[in-house]
């Protein structure tokens, strides 16, 4: 599959998540915020994508200095804006990637945000294959 369909397949699914919680925006994003799909605004995707390394930060910091190594949430919230929920689709992968969701204020996410979690990452499998380190390379 091209690079092209996958981001459209992402889409895809992020816009139907986004229709059945009726949440404004989410995405996708590289630990390093690099943008990878996006529904929704597309100036604040951006800027969150940018924003999910420092949770990249803490996922790492949680994991050694804890031993939280399955963290499958992190969120900030606001009473007025909602909550901005950040779960990691690939903690154990050499690139990790994020799914990021604006969820207004009163509105449920826990269920909507995990199966398209599961929808994402299976969608995601050629991509992280390519991108996966061969041992022996180091």
């Amino acid at each position: 599959m091209s690079t092209v369909g996958l981001e459209a397949q992402v889409t895809t699914i992020l816009r139907a998540m986004n229709a059945a919680g009726g949440y404004p925006m989410s995405l996708v994003c590289t630990a390093h915020g690099l943008l990878v799909a996006a529904a929704g605004e597309q100036l604040r995707s951006e800027v969150l994508a940018g924003l999910t390394s420092l949770f990249d930060d803490i996922v790492v910091r949680a994991a050694r200095d804890l031993g939280l190594a399955a963290v499958d949430e992190l969120s900030l919230s606001d009473t007025r804006v909602g909550r901005l929920v950040v779960r990691p689709l690939t903690p154990d992968r050499p690139t990790r990637l994020f799914l990021v969701v604006q969820v207004p204020p009163h509105r449920a996410w826990r269920r909507s945000t995990k199966a398209a979690a599961r929808r994402l990452v299976a969608s995601l499998r050629p991509l992280l294959a390519t991108t996966t380190t061969n041992p022996t390379d180091e």
